[in-house]
């Protein structure tokens, strides 16, 4: 079960990122945008079906989008045995970390950060299969846009920003390296729950028969 890649497509239907469709031929890719752009052409109220079937030589395809902000849109051109809702689940976590990283989404944010969405495809999505997904281990992997990194990659400083040497020498991958604690304790809340059978007793007062 695997995802052959990922688009972005800006609000007229280009593309302006995609993965690297390593082993489908160059004319893949654009057989899924176009089949996306004639059903959205085709559509009277700017609605279609979430995913679309594609017909081509090599064999049918389809592809699967979510809207991604701004007009632009996320295409996962599938083949095979894969389940919708398995390349949804990716498409929506890749959307809620690219709004993580930059904020919001548009195609000026994009091309600005060209390399670091190129950075979180590559971690993201290894040869169609989901790899590192959790924000903490990505953070820690590839640095999210700021001013400073900004400035020094103009002056052509290096080296004083960079991910960790070694991201994942956490064992648990929620959770940031370098967390120290003052005091080694523990507080857990307690919720009791009684369950029981109460016998209801009638006290007679036998002096009033």
């Amino acid at each position: 079960m695997a995802i052959d890649g990922l688009i972005i497509l800006e609000p007229n239907g280009r593309p302006i990122i995609q993965t690297n469709f390593k082993t489908t031929s160059a004319a893949y890719p654009l057989l899924h945008i176009d089949a996306f752009n004639n059903a959205l052409a085709k559509s009277t109220n700017g609605q279609i079906d979430p995913v679309l079937y594609v017909s081509a030589h090599h064999g049918p395809s389809a592809c699967c989008h979510i809207e991604c902000g701004g007009g632009l849109r996320l295409l996962c051109p599938v083949s095979g045995d894969v389940d919708a809702l398995y390349v949804f689940a990716f498409l929506q976590l890749f959307h809620d970390t690219l709004q993580d990283y930059l904020g919001e989404i548009s195609s000026s944010s994009l091309r600005d950060h060209f390399d670091v969405v190129y950075q979180l495809l590559e971690e993201m999505l290894d040869n169609g299969h989901p790899l590192t997904t959790e924000r903490s281990a990505l953070r820690d992997i590839v640095l999210p846009p700021s001013l400073l990194d900004k400035i020094l990659s103009v002056a052509g400083v290096s080296g004083l920003a960079k991910a960790s040497a070694n991201p994942f020498a956490s064992p648990i991958p929620w959770r940031k390296l370098g967390i120290k604690y003052n005091n080694n304790e523990i507080y857990f809340d307690l919720v009791e729950d009684l369950r029981a059978i109460v016998h209801k007793f009638v006290k007679i007062n036998l002096k009033n028969l």
